[in-house]
């Protein structure tokens, strides 16, 4: 018994004609009834009783297999739906976890604009320090990760996926604001907040002012980007951080400024190494992308 012997069989029962099955198959009639009464002897019983001159009977055990019939060739066509919307995206589940700085201001974007085009897709979106993110990743409990460098680790497809200068926040009035470009010895005495030890870049922005022999007034430090905006907002003081999460709070009125010399914040792009990435991540990957560029430029990867 195959798929064109039942094929065969369900078209003649719902045109109750041999002549008008083999018309909806493009098949000719003699092919069809052949496959009909291999049907009947695989089946060990009679489907249908034949008369010269007369319309097919359809027997009782015609109409028991039948049914039966219907029911599979309905799973088949909701695995073919279900196959058409995986194809097209328009089904299925996205895990994404990133580390503060992307996902509060940045990754919402995102993640708007990609469901305006596969609205299906159902978007989970975890945010941690980079060392969970990549410990996730890992353990391939999520498809996307967006958390700073770290050392290789197995199991994981690392890339870079935005390099960006820094960027220097002000309390709203600040004397400063009349400058278009922040220099250390600006700082000078400045109540100054900064981000936690554990983060890299705090070296590298501690490294600057020591080289340059400037005192800050080290008021506060903290791990993420969103707080330090808020203390800056408050009047606390000023500090140096990543530019995404900067420009979010300048909608609101946080002053922002270039600063130089330049210190660099970078973010990477983990996947799992140990499955293969599905469309969705992909198309995601895309929308990612190109929100990256036109915020930041393509060089920026």
């Amino acid at each position: 018994m195959n798929l064109r012997h039942l094929e065969a069989f369900r078209a003649v029962m719902l045109s109750g004609s041999v002549t008008q099955a083999a018309q909806s198959l493009n098949l000719s009639q003699p092919a069809v009834s052949k496959m009909l009464a291999e049907l009947e002897h695989q089946l060990g019983f009679q489907l249908f009783l034949r008369s010269r001159g007369s319309a097919l009977t359809v027997t009782p055990e015609a109409d028991a297999f039948f049914y039966e019939v219907e029911r599979s060739f309905s799973g088949i066509a909701a695995l073919k739906r279900v196959a058409e919307d995986i194809r097209n995206m328009a089904t299925g589940t996205l895990r994404i976890a990133a580390l503060p700085a992307l996902a509060v201001s940045f990754l919402p974007r995102v993640i708007a604009a990609f469901r305006e085009t596969h609205p299906g897709v159902t978007v989970q979106l975890q945010t941690r320090s980079s060392s969970t993110v990549r410990q996730w990743m890992a353990n391939q409990q999520f498809d996307i990760g967006l958390a700073t460098p770290a050392r290789e680790l197995p199991g994981i497809r690392m890339e870079r996926f935005l390099r960006c200068p820094g960027a220097c926040v002000l309390p709203a009035g600040h004397r400063l604001a009349v400058k278009d470009v922040i220099r250390p010895a600006d700082l000078e005495g400045e109540p100054f907040i900064s981000l936690a030890l554990e983060d890299g870049v705090r070296h590298r922005i501690d490294r600057i002012f020591e080289d340059a022999g400037v005192h800050r007034e080290m008021v506060i430090e903290t791990q993420y980007a969103m707080t330090i905006c808020a203390l800056v907002m408050q009047g606390v003081g000023c500090s140096i951080l990543n530019p995404v999460t900067a420009a979010d709070y300048a909608e609101r009125g946080l002053t922002v400024r270039d600063f130089a010399p330049e210190v660099h914040f970078e973010y990477m792009l983990f996947t799992p190494k140990l499955r293969p990435m599905s469309q969705v991540a992909a198309a995601f990957i895309a929308v990612l992308e190109s929100h990256r560029d036109a915020m930041f430029g393509s060089d920026a990867s």
